[in-house]
């Protein structure tokens, strides 16, 4: 079957090992900044839309943030998307056909609990569910894929 949509084999190894640091930043940062910025690069940035001197919202210019927060949520999509998307070892139809399984799989349950957010969790605390919901939908799929890859390979260890 052909995989043209999938990132070489050898880029697995290399964007696994920086998901996982990157994932822990991230997890440090949310802590460390929860109430005042501990951790910072802050910068003059270019926005598209941004509040300024927190009394009215500002388009397209100049504006000081702390960007270490976006660069290592960057580093986190990218190297998730390319840890995901890339080939197995032995990529054949039965790969290809749990990699969708566990896609669609992903897809329902990121839903089903963003679906339980929105009904039960209000005001800025949603905001923060939505911040972390745009990492859940890669890491349930990244988990469930390989989680499944595994119980096939143990079985078919078993079975022989």
């Amino acid at each position: 079957m052909k995989t043209n949509y999938l990132f070489p084999y050898s880029f697995k190894k290399g964007s696994g090992i920086i998901l996982v640091f990157s994932l822990l930043a991230l997890l440090i940062i949310s802590i460390a900044n929860r109430d005042y910025d501990v951790i910072q690069l802050s910068v003059k940035t270019f926005a598209l839309i941004y509040d300024k001197a927190g009394i009215h919202t500002a388009y397209f210019g100049l504006t000081e943030n702390n960007i270490i927060d976006e660069i290592i949520m960057t580093v986190f999509i990218i190297c998730g998307l390319i840890f995901a998307f890339s080939k197995e070892k032995i990529e054949d139809e039965m790969v290809s056909k749990i990699r969708l399984e566990s896609l669609v799989w992903a897809t329902y349950v990121n839903y089903v609990i963003l679906l339980i957010c929105v009904i039960f969790i209000y005001g800025l605390s949603f905001l923060q569910v939505m911040e972390y919901n745009m990492f859940t939908l890669l890491l349930f799929f990244i988990i469930r894929f390989h989680w499944t890859l595994y119980k096939n390979s143990k079985l078919n260890n078993y079975d022989e």
